[in-house]
């Protein structure tokens, strides 16, 4: 497999060598860099004040919440979970055990979410509005985790527009408020879905990946554009820890792991030794991980449990005789299981009468996944206190507006990337794994378990990269009628012509497009297109701090020519 645009530059089957990677002339490296940081840093004010406003409307969320809760003579509004996990946090601020309820259950919520409340009641006390401000700071982290996903798979404009979209949302901007799990579990996710990107994102070549410059800055440096080894080692092991942080705060998202390895051994243009390496270390770095937590479950339960003993009841609450898709636990009071059982068979109890039932009732069970998945898709709130007409309405907008543009993102970037090349089928499909793929996910885990909008608004923010990419897709398509067709097209000779449709040079930096457009021309052709009178002003016109772009370039300009 071949990276189209660098093995374009290379007649007659000519490898670059490791001394070639950094010979390229000074003057117009640094050309680059600093048409790079000049670009970046136009954008920069921008996305500040974009952050600061999510932070400011989250705030004022804050703060309505917590007196619209006060007048109602109540401490939250979904009171259920956030009871449960404001208790485990004042356990742990007060270093007490980590249990609740008679008899104690000891193993009943992940500790994620609990562990970071506690840090606001140890600074602040036993005060909600506090540890609310904390999420709307943490939620405010999720737009700016949204612009870099969006920026790194696509471009800066790109990123912008879906952290508007997470950031002024009413659901993103309630939920983020909340004592929910949902917006520390978003940001965890996020991070980790942007060091699968940064993993998943490597060129190919035929560089060998032994080539490591020992006389670099850096030991572990970057070959003609790939980095090296060690480091994708390295973003491999990061991806299973912060999966892992992402499962203590929400055990559901377990099944991830073996998405992410099944990504990198299908989509990482390297070695089948380095790509088994790299899936044993995020397996590696996930358990690692979740160790201490198994470890202490073992210590007070006599089992080792990686997640929770709440998965039992939680399936029988769906799947069971009364089920309606809609969450109902009066069952386990009514039970009382917990007076006859200890916490460990008490959840292998309902496992086992949640399969007894799939077992006695196929059609119902599969009746209650399609209803579930309703719920989990549902455009308006699913919690009668979170909707009335206004805040329906403009969720179903919006979650039409979100879904429309995600498959218009989907094909566009399909013909931009070029599938009839290997590197532009491998970048499609990743960008897919991390903006689709955690809704998918979603999705098939809560058609077993209960369904609901709450648990789908994590699942959003990498959405909204992909809706992002459609929206810019659509403006482009629609204001720029004099350019040339936005997608790939071959002309008479069959060379690959430039996309320019949604290319200017006021973009500033390289669009997805030129890195995978592939053949010679494209570099002469863009010259022609845009007045540029020698290929090495390309340099100022689309700077890019990505190195494997610099190479490629350079190899034109400076050998080619």
């Amino acid at each position: 497999m071949s990276h189209p645009i660098r093995d374009s530059t290379m007649e007659g089957n000519e490898k670059p060598t490791p001394a070639q990677c950094s010979s390229a002339p000074s003057g117009a490296v640094n050309s680059n860099t600093a048409a790079s940081n000049d670009y970046a840093s136009q954008w920069r004010p921008l996305v500040v004040l974009l952050l600061v406003a999510c932070f400011a409307v989250r705030l004022i969320a804050a703060v309505w919440v917590d007196r619209h809760v006060q007048t109602q003579g109540r401490r939250f509004l979904i009171e259920g979970d956030a009871n449960g996990y404001w208790e485990l946090a004042e356990k742990l601020a007060h270093n007490q055990e980590y249990a609740i309820h008679s008899p104690p259950r000891r193993v009943l919520r992940m500790p994620g979410f609990p562990f970071v409340l506690s840090l606001s009641i140890r600074l602040f006390g036993d005060r909600i509005l506090p540890a609310r401000i904390l999420l709307a700071l943490i939620g405010t982290g999720c737009c700016w985790l949204t612009y870099e996903l969006a920026r790194r798979m696509h471009m800066r404009r790109t990123g912008f527009w879906a952290a508007v979209y997470v950031g002024f949302h009413p659901l993103h901007v309630g939920n983020s408020v909340l004592i929910l799990s949902e917006t520390l579990f978003a940001f965890v996710m996020l991070a980790g879905l942007l060091f699968l990107l940064r993993l998943l994102d490597e060129p190919s070549t035929t560089i060998s990946e032994h080539s490591c410059r020992a006389d670099s800055k850096s030991s572990c440096g970057t070959v003609g554009g790939q980095r090296c080894r060690y480091r994708l080692m390295r973003d491999g092991f990061v991806v299973g820890c912060l999966t892992a942080v992402a499962v203590l705060v929400r055990p559901g998202f377990l099944p991830w792991l073996l998405v992410a390895m099944t990504a990198v051994w299908l989509l990482l243009n390297r070695s089948r030794a380095l790509r088994m390496g790299i899936c044993v270390l995020m397996a590696t770095g996930c358990l690692l991980t979740l160790l201490p937590w198994a470890a202490r479950n073992a210590t007070v339960t006599g089992h080792w449990v990686f997640t929770s003993l709440w998965s039992g009841p939680s399936l029988y609450d769906s799947l069971n005789p009364s089920a309606t898709g809609a969450s109902n636990m009066a069952f386990f009071d009514d039970d009382n299981v917990m007076s006859r059982m200890s916490e460990f068979e008490m959840n292998e109890y309902y496992k086992r009468k949640a399969f007894d039932f799939v077992r006695q009732q196929p059609l119902r069970a599969a009746e209650l996944a399609v209803i579930k998945s309703g719920r989990f898709l549902s455009p308006v709130p699913n919690e009668a206190s979170l909707s009335n007409q206004v805040i329906s309405t403009a969720c179903a907008v919006s979650w039409v507006v979100l879904f429309g543009c995600a498959g218009f993102g989907a094909f566009f970037l399909r013909r931009e990337a070029g599938l009839s090349t290997s590197s532009g089928r491998a970048w499609f499909w990743s960008a897919m794994v991390v903006t689709v793929g955690p809704l998918l996910l979603f999705l098939l885990v809560h058609m077993v378990f209960i369904g609901s909008v709450r648990y789908r608004l994590p699942a959003e923010f990498p959405l909204a990269a992909l809706a992002a990419a459609g929206w810019r897709g659509i403006l482009n398509h629609w204001s720029r009628t004099d350019a040339t067709t936005w997608f790939e097209r071959r002309d008479s000779t069959g060379m690959t012509t430039v996309p320019t449709r949604g290319l200017s040079l006021s973009d500033g930096e390289t669009h997805r497009s030129w890195r995978l457009a592939g053949h010679i021309r494209v570099f002469r052709q863009s010259a022609a297109d845009f007045e540029i009178n020698n290929c090495k002003d390309a340099w100022r016109f689309f700077p890019s701090s990505d190195e494997r772009f610099d190479f490629a370039c350079w190899q034109h300009c400076w050998q080619v020519e």
